[in-house]
């Protein structure tokens, strides 16, 4: 049996701080894969050295034209430690993205992620208004490759970057933390190479009122439309899609749900509402 990696004590260390950070929580093949993607999408400096960014900062949102990470959302340990987290299996994909960092890219202030992802302020008596965040470096991080930082719960200093931890890490590693931890970005100070960054993040289902954004606009994505279709029925509900006995799935919505998603029938797991 697989050793459990997010267990009690990394739970008990995100209560506690308001963050966590794992050491090599992908597996390496796993973490190679995404990683060589991740550069096909967002490209490394000797690539656009020569042009860069003037912000110096790159970014893709879901969904991805490289499925390994479309898939690696649906990351079971993350789930179940994220249904614990807000205390309900009914639980949502909030959009995630790509990020790459180069050389010469500043800082910015501490802050909470709540502002530009739930209409309600924060709550400190109720954890599961706090979205959940998965931020992972693919690749090592070191001081000077703008890691980002953290300010444990509590601390009081939330704009003293010298009482906060840098997430430097070797690649694989993943730094969980909810919408009302402090953090901030540093400067990327080394002069060359690049900062990688993928998240994903769930919330609960019905909190409608949270989220950066959704993603209801990418039925016709055709990665979106790929990946969907190889998801289990389950696994869909992640993703906004209702439950297979939901009324809506007919004959008729069935048979376009196929033609917009090909492969969706494939395991037989709807039933049409209006008869065999």
């Amino acid at each position: 049996m697989q050793e459990q990696r997010l267990n009690d004590e990394v739970f008990e260390a995100l209560a506690t701080r308001g963050y966590v950070i794992v050491h090599n929580y992908l597996p390496e093949a796993q973490r190679a894969e995404m990683a060589a993607a991740l550069r096909r999408i967002l490209k490394p400096w000797d690539e656009i050295a020569d042009n860069p960014p003037d912000d110096r900062i790159g970014s893709y949102y879901f969904p991805y034209p490289e499925q390994c990470l479309n898939r690696a959302i649906v990351d079971r340990e993350g789930i179940a430690f994220a249904r614990r987290w807000l205390d309900t299996d009914q639980i949502h994909y909030r959009p995630g993205l790509g990020l790459i960092s180069y050389p010469g890219r500043k800082g910015g202030p501490f802050h909470i992620d709540n502002g530009n992802n739930s209409l309600l302020p924060p709550t400190e008596s109720d954890r599961r208004h706090s979205q959940l965040n998965f931020w992972f470096c693919l690749e090592d991080v070191e001081e000077d490759q703008a890691p980002t930082l953290f300010v444990a719960d509590g601390d009081g200093q939330h704009q003293d970057a010298d009482r906060a931890e840098p997430m430097v890490a070797p690649g694989g590693s993943v730094a969980i933390f909810h919408n009302y931890s402090w953090h901030a970005a540093s400067d990327y100070r080394r002069a060359d190479g690049q900062r990688y960054i993928w998240k994903f993040a769930y919330g609960r289902a019905d909190h409608y009122w949270e989220g950066v954004e959704h993603y209801t606009h990418v039925g016709r994505n055709p990665h979106f439309c790929e990946f969907i279709a190889g998801l289990s029925a389950a696994d869909r509900q992640f993703f906004r899609f209702p439950p297979p006995d939901h009324s809506y799935y007919t004959r008729q919505t069935l048979a376009a749900l196929e033609a917009q998603y090909p492969g969706w029938n494939a395991r037989s797991e709807y039933r049409p509402r209006d008869g065999e």
